[in-house]
């Protein structure tokens, strides 16, 4: 049942952001005849009769290691506390199946939910291959939202630790908050307001971090005895949305209390989470504090000039973009970096089926003015050394993680610059991370020299430098991190 995204009707779309409320929903008890009873077996396959503007949701809440209060069930075909409050508060928006049969996770029918929310604990029983099909499920366009515990879930298998963004470790904090929506924009925070003051069980996260990963919501330090807490950075998210590939993330750590499930903000934040997991608006990351903005929402080119001298010649769009003037030449930012982390948004056109190939809309993203990670069509393809997010040359990806061309896609790069001792020797190679659209494709991969085309390495700080290939490639949302060291 699950569509593309850029099918979806965009009736569908402005309805649910206007119905979106932050009203309290009715959370009567769901009784044994109701249309959502939790019979296992029953609601484990998708019933093929569902109404097709009515998003299918899969809420899967088997523990499997600590079972918590709100999804015990007093009998197996009654609901527990959040499965009767998701079902009630998603009346008429999205059809909710809840379940605690991993049959309903089985691999060849992922396909009949359009999103999957996990309220979760513990190592599943589900089959090695049908996990993997979860992931690329998600990879390939699936939403999936994840909910408290659901970081509590599969320690022994990285690639959902590595897709949901952060693991559980600990709740030092069980008592009121006050929690700062970092994110006032985003389809699940808006009309939440600044800060929110609320009573739950408040997670830590070991194997997070800010990068590539959009934090909507996060603790105020100044609310609880931090000294409880393990993070050395005092960062202690907790709700946040990322790519994941074709597919989308959001979670949010909030949900242990059956008050919470009653509150009307979390189920505005729940709610939103889902729906924009579905089809919601994109939400480009935001630069950080401290960052060196290279293309902000005007898509003006001032922060670059072109390579050897001038102006750098490209054209800002209506919709805030840079777009590539075949022949201009490539372009060099003004400011120039070391270690460093580096975002960048771009889109590739979208062409003729005849068009192969390096043809395919072409461009590159240098770091440092040296190392190339390369842009290119490569959508459903097996990567080569020349594809799409390649360290151009050196490594292939370690995934396919393109979307098709003419939608927005994302590389978070870390990199560590080469170092060279007082004589100008090298004594250590450059090194890249790089996420494509949220999927980790090279993880600190040593590299030797410059690629093809780049500039001399140096000791000095060098620009990002985007290619002029003879495509019209877009890039927006481009900023730079500069990191000491």
């Amino acid at each position: 049942m699950r569509s593309s995204r850029p099918a979806l009707a965009l009736a569908r779309l402005v309805a649910w952001l206007v119905a979106l409320p932050l009203a309290a929903s009715p959370l009567a008890a769901q009784d044994a005849g109701a249309a959502h009873k939790a019979d296992p077996a029953a609601t484990a396959t998708p019933d093929a009769t569902a109404t097709p503007a009515m998003p299918r949701v899969l809420f899967y809440t088997q523990s499997a290691g600590y079972v918590h209060d709100v999804v015990k069930r007093s009998a197996p075909d009654t609901l527990a506390t959040a499965e009767a409050a998701l079902v009630a508060m998603a009346e008429g928006r999205f059809d909710v199946v809840c379940s605690q049969d991993p049959t309903s996770l089985a691999a060849a029918g992922l396909d009949g939910w359009d999103a999957i929310v996990f309220y979760t604990t513990g190592e599943l029983p589900l089959a090695p291959a049908d996990k993997d099909a979860l992931v690329a499920w998600v990879a390939h366009g699936g939403a999936f939202v994840g909910v408290h515990c659901a970081a509590d879930t599969f320690y022994e298998y990285p690639p959902y630790l590595a897709m949901l963004g952060g693991t559980f470790d600990g709740h030092p904090w069980h008592e009121k908050v006050t929690l700062n929506v970092e994110a006032e924009d985003h389809p699940a925070t808006r009309g939440l307001g600044a800060r929110l003051s609320i009573t739950d069980e408040i997670y830590q996260f070991r194997d997070f971090q800010r990068f590539p990963t959009d934090v909507l919501v996060s603790l105020d330090t100044g609310s609880i005895d931090a000294s409880k807490g393990k993070r050395a950075d005092g960062d202690y998210a907790n709700t946040w949305c990322r790519p994941f590939g074709e597919g989308r993330v959001f979670y949010t750590a909030l949900g242990h209390r059956p008050e919470v499930w009653a509150d009307a903000r979390f189920q505005h934040l729940l709610l939103g989470g889902i729906g924009w997991a579905l089809d919601g608006p994109e939400h480009p990351a935001r630069a950080p504090d401290g960052a060196l903005v290279l293309v902000g929402p005007d898509g003006s080119d001032a922060a670059f000039g072109k390579r050897g001298g001038g102006d750098a010649g490209w054209k800002a769009l209506p919709d805030g973009s840079l777009e590539v003037v075949p022949g201009a030449g490539d372009i060099v930012s003004h400011d120039t970096f070391g270690d460093a982390l580096v975002h960048v948004e771009f889109m590739t056109p979208e062409l003729d089926p005849s068009v192969t190939g390096q043809a395919r809309g072409n461009s590159g993203v240098y770091v440092a003015g040296r190392y190339e990670v390369q842009v290119l069509d490569s959508y459903g393809l097996a990567p080569g050394m020349g594809d799409c997010a390649a360290i151009y040359g050196v490594e292939v990806p370690a995934v396919n993680a393109c979307r098709r061309p003419g939608r927005w896609q994302s590389y978070d790069i870390r990199y560590t610059a080469p170092r060279f001792d007082a004589a100008g020797a090298k004594t250590a190679d450059a090194r890249l991370s790089v996420w494509h659209n949220g999927r980790l494709v090279h993880d600190d991969t040593d590299v030797p020299g410059p690629t093809a085309g780049g500039d001399a390495e140096a000791a000095a700080d060098g620009p990002l430098l985007l290619q002029d290939h003879g495509n019209l490639v877009r890039y927006r949302n481009v900023w730079v991190l500069p990191l000491g060291g």
